[in-house]
């Protein structure tokens, strides 16, 4: 048990931590950026940037570390898995070293074609990789939002367990389910969709709960299983 509010501390709330992870990954873009851009004058001629290219290289990766403990830190502060700081550390230092790298190509003339795709090509890469949390998220609550409609307004019946596919990853059994429903307009239809993690085992002929769109039922995004538990 703690005295002191922890809201009033800098990472106590969400907007505060948000803050300080921000300020750690523009750090180490701009470490990387500065690595990059001297690392491209010497490739030019400038032996005298090599020191400080890497001295620039190597607090990029003191620092990536860091903001990578104190994105793990405040994650769930800011409302995020854990696991959703780990692409930022490559991401923040590529999207710095393809700023870098364009920079210095494009001011060290002749202008070096060659360093500028290689810029452009780590940039892209930088920002699909510190983006890529927030997509993942994006999509995940557009497919809770989906499905809570469907269970809403759907139809609810029964669909008949066809084919059980079992494959293991991480050492977890994971099933690749088929089946059959019928629409209410008497059609059948087949689909297949993986089982949660740790889903009992199903057999052929099982039935189970499933949920969809009476306008479309053969959009698979909108079929809704109610997977059996423990």
């Amino acid at each position: 048990m703690s005295t002191h509010d922890p809201t009033r501390r800098p990472w106590g709330t969400a907007k505060g931590a948000r803050i300080i992870t921000l300020s750690a990954w523009t750090l180490v873009a701009v470490s990387a950026a500065l690595a990059a851009a001297w690392w491209v004058g010497m490739l030019h001629g400038d032996a005298t940037l090599q020191t400080p290219a890497v001295v620039a290289f190597n607090v990029s990766i003191f620092v990536g570390l860091g903001a990578l403990g104190i994105g793990l830190w405040t994650a769930h502060r800011r409302g995020e898995e854990e696991s959703a700081t780990l692409p930022r550390f490559p991401g923040s230092w590529l999207t710095g070293a393809g700023i870098g790298t364009i920079t210095a190509a494009a001011l060290a003339p002749p202008y070096d074609l060659v360093a500028l795709a290689w810029g452009l090509l780590l940039l892209a890469c930088g920002v699909m990789l510190f983006a890529s949390p927030v997509l993942l998220a994006q999509y995940r609550a557009r497919r809770v939002r989906r499905h809570s409609h469907t269970r809403a307004t759907g139809v609810r019946t029964r669909a008949t367990v066809t084919d059980v596919h079992t494959f293991y990853r991480e050492h977890l059994a994971h099933h690749r389910v088929t089946m059959r429903f019928t629409d209410r307009e008497g059609t059948q239809r087949w689909f297949t969709q993986t089982a949660p993690g740790g889903a009992p085992w199903m057999t052929e002929g099982q039935t189970l709960a499933l949920h969809y769109d009476p306008s479309n039922p053969a959009r698979k995004k909108t079929l809704v299983v109610d997977w059996p538990t423990w």
